[in-house]
C-alpha cells in the first residue's frame, strides 16, 4: 500500500473510504494486479492536498461523516479535477445513483459488489484518465504554439476561423492574397496542420466557441 504523495504524475488508485474492513479489501483488490494505490479515511483528506497534477482513478465510499461522495464529487468539479471517479455504497437510493452519474461519475456499485467488474471498471478509469491527460498536453501544446504566433499570423489565423477566403481576409487586412497565402502557409507550418480542416479543427479544440484568437 502506498501512503506518500511522491511522484504525483505517477497514475493511481485513490481510495477513499471511512471503513477499515472495505479500505483492507480494496487495497488487496488493488494490489492484486499491480496497481498503486493511495488510501484517505475521508473526502476530506483527500481534498485537503494539491489535486493539481493528480492522475489515476477515485474509488469513493459515498456515505462518509464531514463530506459524502456527491458533495466530494461537486467539490472536484468546482475545481475543474477531472478523475474518474467510482462510487460504491450499500445505500444504493435511485436519487444518489442519478446525482452521480449526471455529475460524471464513472460507475456505482452497490455492496457488496463483483470484484472482477469493479477492476474493470478502476482499469477503464485509468484508461480514460490517461487519454485525457495526453489530450491536456496536447492542446496545451497547440496552445503555446498559437501564442507564440505573429500579431499578422494571428490576425490571419482569425481570418480563416471565421471561415473567410483569402482575398476577403486580404482585403480587411490590406495586404495582398499572395501575402495572405504565405501567412496561411506558415501558420500552417508553426501549428502543423496539413490542411485548412485541420488547422481549423486544432483551434477549436484549445480556443474558446468563437473566441478570438491569441
Amino acid at each position: 500500500m502506498k501512503n506518500d504523495h511522491s511522484e504525483r504524475g505517477t497514475p493511481k488508485v485513490f481510495l477513499i473510504d471511512d471503513d477499515p474492513v472495505v479500505t483492507f479489501l480494496l487495497v488487496d483488490l488493488a494490489e492484486s494486479i499491480n496497481l498503486p494505490c493511495v488510501v484517505y479515511e475521508s473526502a476530506l483528506k483527500f481534498v485537503e492536498q494539491d489535486l493539481d497534477g493528480l492522475q489515476g482513478c477515485i474509488v469513493s465510499d459515498l456515505r462518509m461523516p464531514g463530506m459524502s461522495g456527491l458533495e466530494l464529487q461537486d467539490e472536484l468539479n468546482r475545481r475543474n479535477v477531472n478523475l474518474p471517479i467510482i462510487f460504491i455504497s450499500a445505500y444504493a437510493e435511485v436519487q444518489s445513483v442519478v446525482r452521480a452519474m449526471r455529475g460524471g461519475a464513472l460507475d456505482f456499485f452497490q455492496k457488496p459488489f463483483s470484484s472482477q467488474e469493479l477492476i474493470e471498471r478502476i482499469q477503464d478509469g485509468l484508461r480514460i484518465n490517461k487519454e485525457r491527460a495526453e489530450l491536456l498536453l496536447r492542446n496545451r501544446a497547440i496552445g503555446e504554439r498559437i501564442a507564440q504566433l505573429t500579431p499578422r499570423e494571428k490576425e490571419v489565423l482569425q481570418g480563416i476561423f471565421d471561415g473567410k477566403i483569402t482575398k476577403v481576409i486580404a482585403d480587411e487586412l490590406g495586404i495582398g492574397v499572395r501575402t495572405t497565402e504565405t501567412y496561411r502557409q506558415l501558420i500552417m507550418q508553426k501549428l502543423q496542420a496539413g490542411s485548412v480542416a485541420e488547422l481549423v479543427r486544432l483551434v477549436v479544440d484549445v480556443m474558446p466557441l468563437r473566441a478570438p484568437v491569441g
